[in-house]
């Protein structure tokens, strides 16, 4: 199957080659995931309740796909986040980019239930990349996901960016316990390609029998059922 190309273009010369271009997911696993051990207490063994490896979620494949799927935005330069002495948000930064951060009308999102870890105001990441997709594919954005780390909650939202000519900036809440410095290369939103199609939905009882086969087939394996029989391998340059 051929691939398909997404494309990150900025129109400012002044920004190519020195701000950050997304990245595949995959460069930006969280640091808890790669300290986690393949196994329970670090030592491979089998269960005797199960008759499986004692994995623990480093062997989800399903995980792996869900953290690695797409791109990565990152934050374009150190912002520094302080209140002032009414306790409002505010930000700075020292970076020629204008604009980095901005703030979202509170009328704009008055009825959305905000997490109460979350400060009210409603922030929003701007970046300079627009993002461009082959004809019939739309993107998912989404808060990095699996970094409850990060110190913020990016709202999800879809774009047809087949066609979209701008880039799109990030709405964003950020925690009422965060002050200080968010880093430059900090990811701030992942990118899920996906293709544009119809659906329709259909419920039904199996009786054949069919589906238990193809499970209990893959169970004669003591692990790496999911991976060996199921999974199809996902590419994201």
């Amino acid at each position: 199957m051929k691939s398909k190309t997404i494309k990150f273009i900025t129109t400012n010369p002044n920004i190519f080659g020195v701000y950050s271009p997304p990245k595949p997911s995959s460069s930006f696993l969280p640091e808890w995931y790669k300290k986690q051990d393949k196994y329970s207490d670090g030592v491979k063994r089998v269960q005797p309740d199960t008759g499986t490896y004692n994995h623990t979620v480093k062997a989800c494949m399903p995980v792996f796909d869900a953290i690695s799927a797409g791109y990565i935005f990152t934050l374009s330069g150190d912002v520094n986040f302080y209140k002032d002495d009414n306790g409002n948000i505010n930000s700075s930064w020292s970076t020629e980019l204008s604009g980095l951060i901005t703030h979202h009308p509170t009328q704009q999102y008055n009825m959305y239930s905000i997490p109460p870890e979350f400060d009210s105001v409603g922030l929003k990441f701007m970046q300079p990349w627009i993002v461009q997709t082959p004809p019939g594919y739309s993107c998912l954005f989404i808060s990095p996901l699996y970094r409850d780390d990060l110190p913020f909650y990016t709202l999800p939202s879809i774009v047809d960016t087949d066609k979209h000519p701008v880039s799109v900036n990030f709405p964003f809440f950020l925690r009422k316990d965060f002050t200080g410095i968010l880093p430059e290369g900090t990811p701030i939103m992942q990118i899920i390609p996906f293709k544009s199609e119809e659906w329709n939905s259909e419920v039904s009882l199996d009786t054949s029998g069919e589906l238990e086969k193809k499970w209990q087939i893959a169970k004669r394996k003591i692990s790496n059922n999911y991976k060996t029989y199921f999974r199809s391998p996902k590419v994201w340059k």
